[in-house]
């Protein structure tokens, strides 16, 4: 890549690869030239074992991610043998970085073929600055949910600090099945991702425009080809030959504009470049017949003896030849069924300094989402790209100009240069960020250390959260009950007489009463705190306003659940609560935040509010928080040596800002916290109450 190579030779750096072979070859000659390469280019040429680089290349990046990505599952093929390949290569890739990475590097790992390798370069070198982008679409949600082994590729490419994409559209997508196939909600830009924050960004890659701006050598070459198409209308295409470039759609397109337009017979040519690409594939042999029969095809029926419709060019042309039919070219035709960006669009743009030429392109192609002045078309409606380009050959003069010089003078502007030093900028400050935060964020919690200062106290208050702290969260509530296991530890920590144990949760009373109502001295804290049972009846925390304000609000959470399937309300003696676990991820949050909004002006005059948890709206009293609870629990069990408080969410943090500051607070799994110490999950929550315990 032109861009990176000019970085690459600015700042020193190196670029590693795999040559394309599958095969060594025998050439003893070979070992030399390749460590030569990286001495004198910087580059090294990984070598990958024959039987593995075509498993790799030829499976599951090829078979399996390139299909899929472009919106064309049935034409994925996946082998278990083609995964392992896949790992395996990455692997490889991920030893050669880090026996040449050194402290404070960049290092820029690119596309679909290596979408494993950020994590396991971010499990092997923590403090590595690493950036990832991906040079294909990354489709909806709903299409990247059938490729085999989502969940690992998703997570290979969560270890970079910053990962970059073309278009907006391709970063909704990558955030969507983040929520629906992780659970993890981001925001716009960004994804927390346990003690980290990962960078996400779109930033559509340019082309170096020099490079296609006429020499002399492509003028003398354009001239001959003026004086061979003289009084033709030329309509360039330039694709790999690829089943996403559309070239079997584009060759019908253009037989329905001759046949529905026969005054252009004789007055206008289509010139396909179609370079031959992944040629051991069954999948390119089908296409290659197909696109042969069809130019074949309409050569045959409509062409005559002085007049070609199709001018085929099955192989690559120079630099020289490509700016001159640029050049050449009243119209370019760049049509993928789907594209990451495609900068023939573009390179046709830069080509176009007098802007006397018309773009047809695609709307799947990403290169749409900033060349609107091109005629934007669905690939696959023939009728209507046949018309797009009949439209764009009567142009009027000065509107081709007005489009064109638009176009000509974006793609200078934002160019590849431009778009290499942009990533490498925000990739040091999503680093710089990401250092920053570790600073700044609370420390892992030192178990032994908490045992220690347990041990040696004699007054010990332990407040414990229960859902997603002392048990995991379920799809239905009633299903989370405790094991045996945990409230045996419970058991034997209340019963000590030097120990305060509270369980502070936002069940019901009526759930913790069933579940742990018969563990002697255990202290009951339901619904956030709005009522409390220290050893005799429940006792609220506050006066309690009107009792009729469920009726008011519960009418608003059942319009709510109408609306989202797979939600309920539930009720609670101080509270309703509206569940949406259970419902599509991205409508359930979207609806969340509407609720929320509605009922915070509706509320306003009252003593009541609603609060966003995990997966939850809930309306309740505003002194019905943990931080008011610490306070009346305080009062029961004043002046204790020792205090630690385990939570996991939102609500948790109001019982942390109340505790002293010297206390052990201890927020479960990642994120933003007022906590000093953080554990990872549930099952290293259980770990240490059952150390204390065990004393």
């Amino acid at each position: 890549m032109t861009a990176v190579e000019a970085i690459l030779r600015r700042t020193g750096g190196i670029w590693i690869g795999w040559s394309g072979e599958t095969e060594n070859g025998g050439d003893p000659r070979r070992a030399e030239i390749i460590s030569g390469w990286e001495q004198s280019e910087g580059a090294v040429a990984l070598d990958l074992p024959g039987d593995l680089a075509a498993s790799f290349y030829e499976g599951y990046p090829n078979q399996a991610v390139w299909p899929l990505f472009h919106y064309l599952p049935t034409h994925l093929k996946f082998t278990p043998e083609a995964w392992n390949a896949y790992v395996e290569a990455n692997r490889i890739f991920c030893d050669a970085v880090v026996r040449r990475a050194r402290p404070g590097d960049l290092i820029w790992v690119h596309d679909y073929h290596l979408m494993l390798l950020p994590s396991m370069l971010r499990e092997a070198m923590p403090e590595a600055r690493i950036g990832f982008f991906l040079h294909i679409p990354f489709p909806s949600s709903e299409i990247f949910g059938l490729l085999p082994h989502r969940d690992e590729v998703l997570r290979g490419l969560l270890g970079a600090d910053l990962v970059a994409f073309h278009t907006h559209r391709h970063l909704q997508h990558f955030r969507s099945s983040l929520l629906r196939l992780l659970g993890l909600e981001s925001r716009i830009g960004e994804v927390e991702l346990g003690d980290r924050v990962v960078r996400m960004e779109a930033m559509p890659i340019g082309i170096a425009p020099d490079d296609f701006r006429p020499c002399e050598a492509s003028e003398h070459r354009l001239a001959e080809l003026r004086r061979q198409y003289d009084r033709q209308r030329v309509l360039v295409a330039v694709d790999r030959l690829d089943y996403t470039k559309g070239i079997p759609e584009r060759l019908r397109s253009y037989r329905r504009l001759l046949e529905t337009t026969p005054e252009l017979r004789g007055s206008v040519v289509l010139i396909q470049i179609a370079v031959p690409s992944r040629e051991g594939l069954d999948t390119y042999q089908d296409l290659r017949r197909e696109v042969n029969e069809l130019v074949g095809e309409i050569n045959g029926k409509l062409g005559t003896a002085a007049w070609t419709p199709i001018v085929y060019i099955n192989r690559s042309v120079d630099k020289t030849e490509l700016v001159a039919l640029y050049r050449l070219a009243d119209v370019g035709w760049v049509t993928p069924l789907r594209d990451g960006m495609n900068l023939v669009a573009k390179e046709y743009a830069a080509a176009k300094p007098e802007g006397d030429g018309v773009l047809v392109l695609s709307e799947f192609a990403g290169a749409a989402a900033e060349m609107g002045e091109a005629f934007l078309v669905n690939p696959l409606d023939e009728e209507q790209m046949a018309e797009a380009v009949g439209r764009a050959l009567q142009l009027d003069p000065e509107e081709r100009r007005e489009r064109m010089r638009a176009l000509h003078e974006r793609v200078v502007r934002n160019n590849v240069f431009t778009w290499g030093e942009r990533f490498l900028e925000t990739l040091r400050k999503a680093a710089a960020e990401r250092v920053k935060a570790e600073s700044q964020r609370p420390r892992a919690l030192d178990t032994a250390a908490v045992e220690a200062h347990y041990r040696r106290s004699k007054k010990r208050l332990l407040l414990l959260d229960y859902d997603g702290t002392l048990v995991g969260f379920a799809v239905l509530p009633g299903r989370a009950t405790p094991p045996p296991e945990l409230r045996a530890t419970l058991r034997t920590l209340a019963a000590d007489t030097n120990n305060c144990v509270v369980l502070v949760s936002g069940r019901r009373a009526a759930d913790l009463e069933g579940w742990f109502g018969n563990v002697p001295g255990l202290l009951l804290a339901a619904e956030h705190g709005a009522t409390l049972r220290a050893g005799g009846a429940w006792e609220p925390a506050g006066a309690f306003g009107p009792a009729d304000w469920k009726q008011t609000v519960r009418p608003i959470l059942e319009h709510f659940v109408i609306r989202t399937p797979g939600s309920f309300v539930e009720e609670k003696e101080h509270a309703l609560v509206w569940h949406y676990r259970m419902a599509e991820p991205e409508f359930g949050e979207w609806l969340a935040h509407e609720l929320v909004e509605m009922l915070e002006s509706m509320l306003a005059e009252t003593e009541l509010r609603a609060f966003r948890g995990n997966k939850i709206v809930e309306v309740k009293p505003m002194w019905a928080n943990k931080g008011h609870l610490v306070e009346r629990i305080l009062a029961l069990w004043p002046d204790p040596d020792f205090r630690l408080a385990i939570g996991d969410d939102r609500t948790d943090e109001d019982l942390f800002a109340r505790m002293d500051p010297d206390a052990w607070t201890v927020h479960v799994g990642g994120g933003a916290t007022r906590a000093r110490f953080t554990l990872p999950d549930v099952k290293a929550v259980r770990g240490l109450l059952e150390r204390l315990a065990d004393g």
